[in-house]
């Protein structure tokens, strides 16, 4: 049987990733939605699972890292999903965050503990999760720590945009995660959609990330030290003194008990990504064939 795969938005990093990967699967599978279709609006978002009717959805909608998180449409985007696929055959794999937490104070997180969505990011990632979960019952939110990409507010964005501008990044050694490449991100989705796809059964909240955990200034020195490597420039850093009770450290059990995958070291990836930016960006100069 013919497998519909639908992703509701490809205007983010992940989002972007994901539909590079899932374009090469051998099933069905729709990125590019009508100009005029509000997924907001729930009486259109199912008139068109109507005309798409979709086995699996992968819901990226309003999700971004940092400033690139569009609220409004992450809360209405979910409200109306779980609306328009309430009664029909079909999964949904929403994409979530550690924003969840934020602000709680914790040292980590576990997927059993419940958000108490103390700031008003962590309310809005909160609420999309459980409007979904509350209206459908095989939907699976995939909670990411600090996800990092070379474009959009991820962290390692910001460290890069500062050394194009010749200006230091503040970082905290008190803010920690467990970031994880928006390539890994990717790479766990498609194994879990290939799974559901086949019969997996499990639903609910999940947690993913790296498998080590570090501090804002501890990457950002990483980074420094793998660009001082490559062009021998440096890359400025001012340390944040006040300490942070936020935490991004996610705890991961669930997607290696029930799909098992397996997170892999945040260094593990890096350098290919920044040498990409490096050269995009005309700091590297291109390989010459001999």
């Amino acid at each position: 049987m013919a497998i519909n795969i639908l992703l509701t938005d490809t205007g983010s990093p992940l989002g972007s990733g994901l539909r590079q990967r899932f374009e090469s699967t051998t099933h069905r599978f729709v990125a590019e939605h009508p100009a005029d279709l509000d997924w907001r609006d729930s009486a259109q978002v199912a008139d068109y699972l109507d005309q798409i009717a979709p086995h699996l959805i992968l819901n990226t909608t309003g999700w971004g890292e940092g400033a690139a998180v569009k609220p409004e449409l992450l809360v209405a985007g979910a409200r109306s999903l779980a609306k328009a696929v309430a009664g029909r055959d079909c999964a949904v794999v929403h994409l979530s965050s550690y924003r969840v937490f934020h602000g709680e104070g914790r040292v980590s997180h576990k997927e059993a503990d419940v958000p108490k969505a103390e700031t008003e990011l962590s309310q809005v990632f909160s609420e999309a999760e459980a409007v979904l979960a509350d209206a459908l019952s095989r939907v699976l939110c995939l909670r990411s720590s600090w996800v990092l990409s070379t474009v959009g507010g991820s962290l390692l964005a910001r460290l890069l945009a500062d050394f194009q501008a010749g200006r230091a990044t503040v970082v905290s050694d008190h803010w920690r995660g467990t970031p994880v490449l928006v390539s890994d991100v990717v790479r766990a989705v498609y194994a879990i959609t290939q799974q559901i796809i086949y019969g997996a059964d499990n639903w609910g909240v999940m947690h993913f990330g790296s498998s080590d955990v570090c501090s804002e200034l501890v990457f950002a020195q990483k980074v420094r030290e793998m660009i001082e490597a490559e062009i021998g420039q440096t890359l400025q850093l001012e340390e944040l003194e006040t300490p942070t009770d936020n935490s991004a450290v996610l705890e991961l059990r669930r997607v290696r008990d029930n799909f098992g995958i397996q997170p892999r070291s945040w260094r593990q990836g890096l350098r290919p990504a920044l040498r990409s930016w490096l050269k995009r960006t005309g700091y590297l100069e291109p390989a010459k064939a001999s």
